[in-house]
């Protein structure tokens, strides 16, 4: 009887294993709003994120295993095409045109009325330095099934061996610090 037991107890275990692992599915990028803010000694100043495509395993309770890449190349300034160049310069996007994020773990830290508050850990590449970051994001499902992802953190370029660009002779310099916005929607594979 108690090997009986115990098999039951062990089937149960594993079905609701198989099951929780099941139940994790797999989604893409559908829309993004990325954009890098910094400033320099004159101006404020932004940057689009063209490109960006990865995906990201969800569940009813958390955003696992995401991977991101942005085609640095297609970074998009406010202030010009010179400030393309400076950027795509400081990047050294010939030798590393993209830029990686890979979680390692993430965390619900609080959820209020269907919004989740989640801590992921990860892995930035930039420029080929691989450093490992702490992001905190807001996630909530949209009416369709989509889910959004927002949130904001901060960098040092010279974290990432990138020295911040400067022009006009070096008579404008930019900060260090630059922050990431984003608004990513993510849509169930179909």
């Amino acid at each position: 009887m108690k090997t009986l037991k115990l098999f039951l107890i062990v089937g149960f275990l594993l079905t609701k294993l198989v099951n929780n692992l099941s139940a994790q599915e797999v989604y893409n990028i559908k829309t993004h709003e990325v954009v890098i803010s910094g400033t320099s000694n004159i101006h404020d100043w932004t940057a689009d994120v063209v490109d960006l495509s990865g995906s990201a395993k969800i569940s009813s309770n958390l955003i696992s295993e995401v991977n991101l890449i942005v085609d640095a190349k297609t970074l998009k300034s406010s202030k010009g095409k010179i400030m393309d160049a400076k950027m795509q310069d400081a990047l050294s996007t010939e030798k590393y045109p993209k830029i990686f994020y890979q979680s390692v773990s993430s965390k619900v830290i609080s959820e209020n009325k269907g919004v989740k508050n989640i801590s992921t850990f990860g892995n930035l590449t930039i420029s080929g330095v691989t450093k490992t970051i702490t992001v905190t994001s807001l996630s909530k499902t949209l009416l369709n099934g989509n889910v959004e992802v927002s949130g904001k953190f901060d960098v040092l370029m010279t974290d990432y061996n990138i020295e911040p660009p400067t022009a006009l002779f070096g008579t404008l310099t930019t900060a260090d610090k630059v922050t990431i916005t984003y608004k990513i929607v993510l849509e169930k594979s179909k």
